[in-house]
């Protein structure tokens, strides 16, 4: 009888941990994230993009990227300018089981006209993985592009890349106060 209650509490504990994997959130609970590199290269503190998340459970959203500056103006406009969009944006961020965090996976297509004729189509398999304290997130973006023409007119080849991405949890204050605070500063 002792290996039954012993057996029932072991496979609790395991059920627990693998339903806690994911993050559950409610609406007002929203996440701020700046880029630090691109493909191990370190972003300029102006060419930082701020992308915006919320969870919910086994779905998430990333309601948006914008620029250091546009998400200053939109939270410094509204404050709640990204929580608004909670009620109105797609959760298409799928969660995905993995030993190395809490991970999220989704799916784009986007085309691109070109000068020389036709247009170019994306197609990216997005792969979010966040440390399970939330503060750092990795992305790695699997692409494919086909279609369009070259400027001789002749059919560009297929693409194929990987681009990765490692950003770094920050709160709302510190994007509309500029990276910096607005308190004293040294002049």
């Amino acid at each position: 009888m002792k290996a039954k209650g012993l057996l029932f509490i072991v496979m609790a504990l395991c059920l627990a941990s693998g339903v806690r994997a994911q993050f559950y959130d409610g609406p007002n609970d929203i996440y701020y994230y700046v880029v630090e590199s691109k493909d191990g290269t370190p972003v300029s503190k102006p060419d930082k993009d701020v992308w915006v998340f919320n969870f919910d459970g086994r779905k998430a959203c990333r309601l948006a990227i914008d620029g250091l500056k546009s998400a200053q103006t939109h939270l410094r406009e509204n404050p709640d300018y990204y929580g608004a969009m909670v009620e109105t944006k797609k959760y298409e961020l799928e969660y995905k089981s993995s030993s190395n965090g809490v991970c999220y996976v989704s799916s784009d297509v986007s085309s691109l006209p070109l000068e020389a004729g036709g247009t170019r189509t994306f197609y990216d398999t997005n792969t979010y993985t966040f440390s399970r304290d939330r503060e750092i997130l990795k992305v790695e973006v699997k692409r494919h592009g086909s279609g369009g023409y070259n400027n001789f007119g002749y059919p560009m080849p297929d693409y194929d890349g990987i681009i990765n991405y490692v950003l770094k949890k920050v709160n709302k204050s510190y994007i509309t106060n500029g990276f910096f605070g607005e308190g004293r500063q040294r002049k």
